[in-house]
C-alpha cells in the first residue's frame, strides 16, 4: 500500500466516522456495551471487532480489536462471529417477500421453542435471525459449523433453504455488529425483538 493509498484510506474513514456520529446516540453506544459485554461471557476468546465501510467502488476494512475496553472501539460497526452462532438473512428476494420466508423462519423457532433474536437495519434486504447459544458447536472444526448450520436450516425451513444466504454460515464471514451503524447502509443495526423461551430468561439479550 503507498503513502497516497494509505492517506486516501485514513480520510475516508474519517469522513464515514463523521457520519456514523450523527446517527450513533449514546443510547446505542450504551445497548452496544451492553452486548459486547454479552460476546464476552459467551466466547472464551474475546470477539473480534473492527471498522467496515463501503464506497461506491471497494469495501475498507480497518484493524480488526479484541472487543474487551469499549473506549477502544467504539467506532466499531463489524465483527467476527461466534462459534455458537446461527445465522439467517435472505438476500435473494424483493424485501415483501424476504419479510415472508423470515416471518416463517420465526414461526418454526417459536414452536421449536428455539432462543434467537432479530436484528434489522433499514435498507437491508432482510432483517437477521440470530442464535447465539448453540453451545454444541465450539466442539466442531469451522468446516463442520458450516455444513451444521445448513443442516440446522434445512430442518427450520425444509425446500427453502437455498433462498439464504449461505455465504454467512462460515465463521470467517464477517456480520454487522448488533446496536452500531450498519458498515453499509449507515443505519443503526438494531434489535427488533428476541424470543425467549421461558427457561433462558436469565440469558435474555434484551435484560442483558
Amino acid at each position: 500500500m503507498t503513502n497516497q493509498t494509505l492517506i486516501s484510506k485514513i480520510e475516508l474513514i474519517k469522513t464515514f466516522r463523521k457520519k456514523a456520529l450523527e446517527i450513533d446516540t449514546k443510547e446505542l453506544q450504551e445497548k452496544r456495551k451492553k452486548f459486547l459485554d454479552f460476546l464476552n461471557i459467551q466466547e472464551i476468546e474475546f470477539p473480534k471487532v473492527l471498522e467496515m465501510y463501503q464506497t461506491k467502488d471497494f469495501t475498507i476494512y480497518g484493524k480488526k480489536q479484541i472487543a474487551q475496553y469499549f473506549h477502544e472501539y467504539q467506532f466499531a460497526n463489524t465483527r467476527n462471529q461466534l462459534k455458537s452462532e446461527i445465522r439467517a438473512e435472505c438476500d435473494k428476494l424483493p424485501f415483501s417477500n424476504a419479510i415472508g420466508l423470515i416471518c416463517d423462519i420465526v414461526s418454526s423457532l417459536m414452536e421449536k421453542e428455539i432462543h434467537f433474536a432479530v436484528f434489522y437495519a433499514e435498507g437491508q434486504r432482510s432483517p437477521h435471525i440470530i442464535i447465539y447459544d448453540f453451545e454444541e458447536l465450539k466442539k466442531y472444526s469451522a468446516f463442520q459449523r458450516l455444513k451444521a448450520r445448513a443442516m440446522f436450516w434445512r430442518w427450520i425451513i425444509p425446500f427453502r433453504i437455498q433462498l439464504l444466504d449461505q455465504a454467512i454460515w462460515d465463521d470467517d464471514h464477517y456480520v454487522p455488529l448488533e446496536f452500531a451503524p450498519h458498515w453499509k447502509y449507515g443505519t443503526p443495526f438494531n434489535l427488533l425483538f428476541e424470543y425467549v423461551p421461558t427457561q433462558e430468561v436469565e440469558n435474555a439479550i434484551s435484560s442483558s
